[in-house]
């Protein structure tokens, strides 16, 4: 019983300062953007480019021109007997294109939905879809960093 409880602190111990932090845990970007062109929704592009803490940087000839488009769809998928809205499904839609001059470089769509279940309440429903949006957001955001360091 003695030797367990050694064991396991030591163990505790030793991982507790292992040093261990996700790789892309800081979001700062590598890639100099001289331009970045917003097409569609404008609200998730600026919460997108907040984000991934780009800015513009005007100075250098070396950078890249990031066009980003996105949308949002929020869709009935099912109804109920007296045909009110019993499930929704919200889907976000980024294109992503990376270009050098007139060169595309790379460039990538990213699609993420979520379904839930109808809220009585359409304030408490319109602060979930706006949750449910942050979210969405943040995980096409993790991806896109991913993407562009790539």
């Amino acid at each position: 019983m003695m030797i367990k409880k050694i064991c396991f602190s030591m163990l505790f111990v030793t991982l507790a300062s292992c040093g261990f932090e996700p790789i892309f845990s800081k979001k700062n970007s590598e890639i100099v953007i001289n331009e970045l062109q917003l097409n569609g929704d404008k609200g998730i592009n600026r919460k997108i480019i907040s984000n991934l803490n780009i800015k513009e940087k005007n100075q250098s000839e070396l950078g890249y021109i990031l066009i980003l488009d996105s949308n949002k769809i929020i869709e009935v998928v099912s109804k109920d007997k007296s045909g009110n809205a019993s499930i929704y499904k919200t889907t976000l839609n980024v294109d992503i294109a990376l270009r050098k001059e007139d060169e595309l470089i790379k460039d990538k769509k990213f699609n993420l939905s979520f379904t839930y279940n109808n809220i009585k309440n359409k304030f408490d429903l319109s602060e979930y879809q706006r949750n449910i949006e942050a979210n969405l957001i943040n995980k096409i955001t993790e991806e896109i960093l991913i993407f562009l360091n790539l």
